[in-house]
C-alpha cells in the first residue's frame, strides 16, 4: 500500500479537532428519533477535512458493507489481475484412451467458478486423450476441508431453503451452490408450465409438485423450496405463471455444493463423450495421492470477480474468498470464525495505519467475509480508515472503485431514483439484515460538489427496543443526508 500524502496525513490527523459548520446531519437526526442508532462521516479525502459526522465512532452491525474489507484483503494480497485456477489431475495409467484410476478435480476455492469452467475441464479431459474413466470421479474439497455451518441461515439451508443468499461454502463448489429450477409457462392456460433443473437434472436432485399456466397478464405466485431428506435435495413447486411470462429461473441453495459439483462434472464430462463407469463421485477431504496434472482452466480475474461480489452483494462469493484468505496463513479445516479472525486482524492493521486517532482506537471485529454474520461490528470511523487507504494505493483503487455500484446503473433497487448529483456522483457498497435488528448501511466513494474525491459510511442499526426501522426510510434519509453533503462541499 502506498504511504498518505502529507496533506492528506495531516488533514485527516487533525478530523477530531476541527470545528464543522453547519453539519448536514438533520436527515438522520430524524432516524434518530424513531429509534436508530447511526454512526456516519463523510470525509474530503482531499483535503482531510470531515463534511459531515454523527457518532463516528459508535461501532454497529454493517451487514454487507463487510464485503468492502474482504475485497480490500483480497486486492492487497493477490492484486486484480489474480486468477484462481480449477485442475483436473488423475492416478493409474491411461491406456488406449481408458483411465484406469481415478479422475480428480482439485477445488481451488474459485468463488466465481461456473459450470461454463466446468463443462471446458470436461472437454480438456476428452482432448487429452480420455475417453472413458474405470475408476471414480474424486472431489478434492481439502484446500478448506469440510468447512461447518456458521450462520443461522446457513446452517438451516442444510435441511432447507427458500432464498439463494444462504449457500453452504466448499472449495469445490461451482456456480456458487445455487441450482437453477427453470420454469417455462404453456402456449395456453390451464396446462402445467415446463419445470426442469439445470444444469442437469442429477441423482442428487428431485422436483415435486407442478407449477400451471394462468390465463395472459395474470399475476404470477410461484413457490420453489430445496428440502433436503431421503439422502437428495428435493425441490417442492407450486402456483401458477401466465401463459404470456417469459421463462425464469428460480435460484436456490444446495444442501451439498461438492457433491453437486462432482456429479455437474460427470454429467459434463458424459456429454464431452466421456464414458464414467460410476455416477456418483467421491469426495475428498485429503488430497489425493500418487496424481498426476491432466488439465486446468484459469477463472476470470479478481477485479471481475470482486464487481460481481459486491455489485450483486454474494456472500458465497465473499465467504468464500475469506476463507481462501485465511488459507493463507492457516492450514485446513478451515472455519468461517477463523476467516472472520484473519479479517478482524486485517481490518485492525489498516485503522492502526490510519492517520487520525479516531481510527485507532476503533476495535473492528468481522465474524465473516460477507456480512450475513450480525455479530460483526464496526464504525463510520473504521470504514473511512479503509475507504482512505484503497483511496491511496495506487494499483488497487481503480479496481476497488469500479467494484461499486453507481445508482444510475445499479441493478439494486433501493439505489436507483433521486437527482442527477445522486444517480452519477456516488459509488456505493450497501448492507442490510432484518434479523435480529433492522440495517442499512451504505459506503464507498462520492464525487464532491467542488470536484474532489470523497468517503462516506453511514450504519442504521435498530435496537432491541425498537428493532425494526423501515428499510425505505433509512435509505431516503441516508441519500438526503450524502445530497446534502454534497452540496456543503462546494467553495471547500
Amino acid at each position: 500500500m502506498r504511504k498518505l500524502t502529507l496533506a492528506l496525513w495531516i488533514g485527516l490527523a487533525s478530523m477530531a479537532a476541527q470545528p464543522l459548520r453547519a453539519a448536514p446531519v438533520e436527515a438522520l437526526k430524524a432516524l434518530s428519533a424513531k429509534g436508530a442508532v447511526i454512526s456516519a462521516r463523510v470525509v474530503d479525502l482531499e483535503t482531510g477535512k470531515t463534511l459531515a459526522k454523527m457518532n463516528p465512532a459508535q461501532a454497529l452491525i454493517p451487514a454487507s458493507v463487510t464485503k468492502l474489507y474482504t475485497a480490500a484483503a483480497a486486492l492487497h494480497e493477490w492484486g486484480a489481475d489474480w486468477r484462481f485456477t480449477t485442475s483436473v489431475r488423475y492416478s493409474g495409467k491411461i491406456v488406449d484412451g481408458m483411465l484406469h484410476g481415478e479422475l480428480v478435480l482439485h477445488g481451488s476455492g474459485d468463488p466465481g467458478l461456473t459450470n461454463a469452467q466446468l463443462w471446458t475441464l470436461a472437454q480438456r479431459v476428452r482432448e487429452a486423450g480420455i475417453k472413458r474413466v474405470d475408476g471414480p470421479v474424486v472431489i478434492d474439497i481439502s484446500k478448506f476441508g469440510r468447512v461447518p455451518c456458521a450462520t443461522a441461515s446457513r446452517c438451516q439451508a442444510m435441511n432447507a431453503s427458500r432464498a439463494a443468499y444462504n449457500a453452504p461454502l466448499s472449495s469445490a463448489g461451482f456456480d456458487y451452490s445455487n441450482a437453477c429450477v427453470w420454469v417455462r409457462p404453456a402456449e395456453v392456460a390451464g396446462i402445467p408450465a415446463t419445470v426442469a433443473i439445470e444444469p442437469f437434472d442429477l441423482p442428487m436432485f428431485g422436483l415435486r409438485g407442478r407449477i400451471m399456466t394462468l390465463p395472459a397478464d395474470a399475476k404470477a405466485r410461484v413457490s420453489v423450496v430445496r428440502i433436503t431428506s431421503e439422502g437428495r435435495n428435493w425441490f417442492y413447486i407450486q402456483g401458477g405463471v401466465p401463459a404470456n411470462a417469459p421463462a425464469r429461473c428460480y435460484y436456490r441453495s444446495v444442501s451439498k455444493p461438492a457433491m453437486f459439483t462432482g456429479q455437474a462434472f460427470i454429467a459434463f464430462l458424459r456429454q464431452a463423450g466421456v464414458k464414467i463407469k460410476h455416477y456418483t463421485a467421491r469426495i475428498d477431504k485429503r488430497p489425493p495421492a500418487h496424481t498426476r496434472p491432466l488439465v486446468r482452466v484459469r477463472g476470470i480475474s479478481l477485479a471481475e470477480e470482486l464487481r460481481g461480489m459486491l455489485i450483486y452483494s454474494n456472500n458465497y462469493m465473499a465467504d468464500v474468498l475469506a476463507l481462501d484468505l485465511a488459507r493463507t496463513t492457516h492450514p485446513a479445516p478451515l472455519t468461517l470464525a477463523q476467516a472472520g479472525t484473519w479479517l478482524t486482524r486485517y481490518a485492525r492493521r489498516i485503522n492502526a495505519s490510519s492517520p487520525w486517532p479516531g481510527a485507532r482506537q476503533g476495535k473492528p471485529v468481522l465474524l465473516s467475509g460477507s456480512g450475513l454474520t450480525p455479530g460483526n461490528r464496526v464504525s463510520a470511523n473504521d470504514l473511512i480508515a479503509l475507504l482512505a487507504t484503497e483511496y491511496q494505493d495506487y494499483g488497487d483503487f481503480p479496481a476497488f472503485l469500479g467494484a461499486l455500484t453507481v445508482p444510475d446503473q445499479t441493478p439494486v433497487p433501493m439505489l436507483r431514483g433521486g437527482p442527477k448529483s445522486w444517480q452519477t456522483q456516488v459509488y456505493a457498497k450497501t448492507g442490510s439484515l432484518n434479523q435480529p435488528i433492522s440495517v442499512f448501511a451504505l459506503a464507498g466513494y462520492v464525487r464532491l460538489d467542488n470536484g474532489h474525491w470523497g468517503a462516506f459510511a453511514v450504519l442504521v442499526n435498530g435496537t432491541r427496543k425498537r428493532p425494526d426501522i423501515g428499510l425505505f426510510d433509512s435509505v431516503d434519509k441516508v441519500r438526503a443526508f450524502i445530497l446534502s453533503t454534497l452540496r456543503s462541499s462546494k467553495g471547500e
